[in-house]
């Protein structure tokens, strides 16, 4: 009866595991806005991955024959032991089940770091948008701030007046030197960024076989380091050089993205030398800033690397000529020369952040499942307290969190840099543009509507007079101006007023042949 209870118990608790998972991903997917539910789709899927992996462990670990599962039965035959390889194996499915517990918390930190940090400041520097083509001193930036060597150090000192006039520089620059499709000077460029980086953090989480193959090759010099003369020492200094060599690979790939950044901020006429001071005559809307520096620099320089230079000279002609057909590498843009490894820069680059994101969360799962002892026990022989080794366990904990702060800093940097000049996704700004043009017309349908109910307010209000014989002075009013009766009425009349003074180009009160065909034309009908 004891054992039919606790099943039960077990039971429920499974129950209420599933249920709180599936509510916690509905209020994910209705806390995260629409541009980044990509990524939540992404970290399901991984997160379905790594739920596989620790069925398949469990299955190896049931016994199917005298009692004994495949892993004792390896341990057997290998190590003449029962018990040796059925404790590494539930280790392992002990780490599984962290590493799919940092994937969740790290995700959704960073997507809230995003959110609150990035994606608020961005939409700050957007309500400056459209001002900053009539107004140059949005975009001015001083000598002294403006980190035109790229240095990490003086980026994150950057005051944000500087940071906005970086952005207003990049939007203005983007509007005007597209030409397929051609943008208006209100276009959502923010839209565009956010759908960007909603790529970008999807792109982070969908673990490729080339990124499993770099975190093997990873393991197996960790493990060749360690089989012999295992120690807690030794484990426990191999993972400091480990996490250590994260953080300083995140710390790189941020230098070399500021950089990039630097190189890709356009310049004010005010700013350039000679000749080119002189903005050119096609540009329209009117050229407020000019190419950025990368732009100066000449596409001559040494041949891109190919694979069969590094082919010995016995290797026959044809095999030479086949992976030369098969490896053959673009030199690439100037954009694309920005990047390491030149036209696969960009690609690159993504799975570097890729594994900088994955490698830390392996280091912090380790740490939560595995290391957590020795590291207290270090903390304690050190100095001789365990409540430093406590404190040592938490210092390691944030480091892994700043960490990953780096990761999405890195992210939204590089989703900056791969997504104007030569490396713009033109058919994500053509979606952009329709759905710009989506809403303009839903609005004005909508404002249409309105117009219609007010048309038809004042029709009955006159009828009504007329039946009376007489039309009070507050009747005549609500006729002519239309007077609102509450607050949703008079939101609603506001809007209708923006409608019509936009279509109203030359402000007569009136919509004239032109106008209403410039009306009709935005709702979709050209007569």
């Amino acid at each position: 009866a004891i054992l039919v209870q606790w099943g039960f118990s077990f039971v429920t608790i499974i129950i209420v595991f599933s249920v709180s998972f599936e509510m916690g991903v509905e209020w994910i997917k209705e806390a995260v806005p629409e541009e980044l539910q990509e990524v939540v789709s992404a970290l399901l899927e991984e997160l379905t991955t790594l739920g596989f992996l620790g069925f398949a462990f469990f299955l190896f670990t049931v016994p199917i024959s005298n009692g004994e599962s495949l892993i004792e039965t390896a341990s057997i035959y290998s190590l003449n032991e029962k018990e040796a390889l059925k404790e590494l194996f539930e280790g392992l499915h002990y780490l599984v089940f962290f590493v799919s517990l940092s994937f969740i918390l790290c995700t959704i930190g960073g997507l809230a770091t995003f959110q609150l940090t990035g994606n608020k400041q961005w939409s700050r520097f957007e309500k400056e948008g459209q001002a900053a083509f009539d107004n140059e001193e949005l975009m001015e930036i001083k000598p002294d701030e403006a980190n035109a060597m790229g240095g990490l150090l003086a980026e994150w000192k950057k005051p944000e007046s500087v940071l906005q006039a970086e952005y207003l520089r990049m939007r203005c620059r983007f509007i005007t030197e597209s030409t397929e499709p051609a943008l208006d000077p209100d276009f959502e460029y923010l839209h565009y960024l956010q759908k960007r980086v909603a790529e970008t953090f999807s792109g982070m989480i969908k673990i490729t076989p080339y990124d499993w193959l770099a975190t093997w090759l990873l393991l197996a010099l960790f493990f060749g380091i360690v089989q012999e003369g295992v120690t807690a020492e030794k484990m426990l200094a191999l993972y400091w050089y480990i996490l250590t060599m994260i953080i300083v690979m995140c710390l790189l790939l941020q230098c070399k993205l500021v950089w990039i950044k630097q190189q890709l901020i356009p310049r004010l006429p005010s700013e350039m030398q000679g000749p080119r001071r002189r903005p050119p005559k096609h540009s329209s809307p009117p050229t407020v800033v000019l190419a950025p520096v990368f732009m100066d620099q000449t596409t001559l320089g040494k041949p891109p690397f190919q694979v069969v230079d590094i082919l010995p000279s016995f290797v026959p002609h044809s095999f030479v000529k086949l992976v030369k057909e098969y490896t053959k590498v673009r030199p690439g843009n100037k954009h694309e020369r920005l990047f390491w490894f030149s036209a696969y820069g960009p690609e690159v680059m993504s799975h570097m952040i890729r594994l900088s994101m994955f490698w830390t969360i392996i280091s912090l799962a380790m740490l939560l499942s595995h290391h957590m002892p020795g590291i207290v026990g270090l903390g304690e022989e050190l100095t001789g307290y365990r409540f430093f080794g406590h404190v040592l366990f938490i210092v390691l904990a944030a480091a892994h969190l700043v960490a990953i702060e780096t990761v999405y800093r890195n992210a939204r940097y590089f989703t900056t840099v791969s997504s104007i000049e030569m490396l713009v996704d033109r058919e994500l700004v053509e979606g952009v543009v329709r759905e710009q043009k989506y809403a303009k017309c839903q609005k004005a349908i909508d404002m249409l509507f309105t117009m219609n109910f007010y048309m038809q307010q004042a029709k009955w209000l006159k009828e009504q007079a007329e039946a009376e014989g007489s039309m009070g002075a507050e009747t005549q009013r609500s006729v002519a101006q239309f007077v609102p009766k509450n607050e949703e009425e008079a939101k609603t009349y506001e809007e209708l007023r923006e409608l019509f003074a936009h279509f109203d180009a030359d402000a007569s009160g009136e919509l004239g042949t032109e106008e209403v065909g410039e009306l009709l034309a935005t709702l979709g009908t050209n007569l």
